[in-house]
């Protein structure tokens, strides 16, 4: 496997312990951030969820997403400077005054086996584990994060998660670019009305 050309931050340059403490903590959103959804972790939701089907996929999108802008910077081979794109992508619209994922029950995930990608590899996204400011601003809401003890994970296993993690993003935004960063031409099952909101 070939590594994106980023540092890690020094606390990951050895491996580090990391063990969810099951609070529930980072699936209520306070404003804090957003949890990306693509297309396979939708698919694989929307199955989990016996919603199949473009009506079930349709379903799925009108209760449990929303599309926000993001984005992504991108150079070209040839090219001396890159460019930041703006283009919508999906989340998951959060619910309630603490924000919580609409599957967060008694702090407890019950789609846990489906989630999405970026909760299945906290706290290893590229941001996180290049910037040891974001882990100690992460850390004031995750327990886990002050404590680094139970499960070790290598440097090669951190660095794995977070290409993985950039990999899916950009394979996400070369589809929208050939789509002319239309999202319904990318997501079909997607309605205009969910995109004025």
């Amino acid at each position: 496997m070939t590594f994106t050309n980023f540092k890690l931050a020094k606390m990951f340059e050895h491996g580090v312990n990391f063990s969810c403490q099951m609070c529930g903590d980072c699936c209520r959103g306070f404003d804090e951030g957003e949890v990306f959804l693509y297309r396979n972790d939708i698919y694989r939701l929307a199955k989990f969820l016996n919603l199949t089907g473009n009506n079930g996929l349709r379903k799925f999108a009108k209760r449990y997403l929303k599309v926000i802008e993001n984005t992504f910077f991108w150079k070209e081979d040839n090219a001396e400077r890159g460019k930041t794109f703006r283009f919508n992508t999906l989340a998951f619209s959060f619910t309630g005054e603490d924000e919580h994922c609409h599957f967060l029950v008694n702090s407890r995930c019950t789609v846990h086996q489906a989630r999405p990608f970026q909760c299945r590899c906290f706290p290893f996204w590229k941001m996180m584990v290049s910037s040891r400011k974001n882990v100690i601003n992460y850390s004031k809401k995750c327990k886990g994060l002050r404590l680094l003890q139970g499960h070790y994970y290598s440097r090669r296993e951190i660095l794995s998660w977070a290409n993985e993690e950039y990999r899916i993003e950009k394979e996400y935004f070369i589809e929208m670019r050939k789509n002319d960063f239309n999202i319904l031409k990318v997501y079909p099952f997607l309605t205009e009305d969910m995109i004025d909101k």
